[in-house]
Formats: C-alpha cells, structure tokens, sequence
C-alpha cells in the first residue's frame, strides 16, 4: 500500500458522481494499492481483504462496485496470461509521483479489456488476479 493524496476536485466531479459512494470509495482505495503506473492486480477477493478487511458483505459486492468504475472509465479492467488488472486511465492526473519505478505488472491493451460481465465475474469470484 502506499501513500496516496485525494485532490478536492475529486469531490466535484460529476462523472464521478454516477458511481456509488461506495463505489467511489473503492476508487480511493484502489488508488493506495496501485503501482505507479496506476495498475493493480483485480482479484475481487484480495481488494475485499485488503481495503475493507472488516467488512463481511464486500466480498459479495465489490464486483458491482468496479463494474460501476468501469463504467464510467474510472478503471479499466483486463487480463493478461489468465491474470486479471485493473488500470486508472488518468492516473497523472489523480497522482504526481516524483520518483516513479516502473510497473511490474503488464499494461492495458484492447484486445485484453474485460468485456462482458459475466466472464469478469467467474474471474472476480475465482479470485483469480
């Protein structure tokens, strides 16, 4: 996890405002999670412990909740190699990172965007990352 900062334009925007609160809440947490590049691993199950360890019905709902980010372009949700990701497109413009090290986990490509939700959730529900 690292240190991450919420600009307060954050709190105005409206494209945001169409996902749930917690769904935006998942967002800010996921920003503490990503590497530098803005990506992270996007196992529903390792999201849930990690960011809301105490709560027993995330689990169950976190899948919703990226749904919702995909769905507005907050995150982008992919596989590579039977691995599942998700990136912040406009990670520069959430994060300034002064001295970045470079990602070590593979970048979003098209051909390897989740499309349907029915394959995103097997995945997700799998644990699969």
């Amino acid at each position: 996890m690292r240190i991450r900062t919420i600009k307060p334009e954050f709190w105005q925007s409206e494209k945001l405002a169409r996902a749930s609160r917690e769904a935006r809440m998942l967002f800010v947490g996921l920003w503490s999670m990503a590497d530098d590049s803005g990506r992270t691993r996007a196992a529903s199950r390792l999201l849930a412990s990690t960011l809301f360890p105490y709560e027993e019905d995330v689990p169950g709902l976190i899948g919703g909740w990226l749904q919702e980010l995909s769905s507005i372009g907050a995150i982008r949700l992919y596989v590579v190699d039977g691995c599942h990701y998700l990136d912040i497109p406009k990670w520069r413009d959430h994060q300034k990172i002064d001295k970045p090290s470079p990602s070590k986990l593979p970048g979003f490509d098209e051909a390897s965007r989740i499309l349907d939700e029915a394959s995103r959730k097997i995945a997700l529900d799998q644990g699969e990352e």
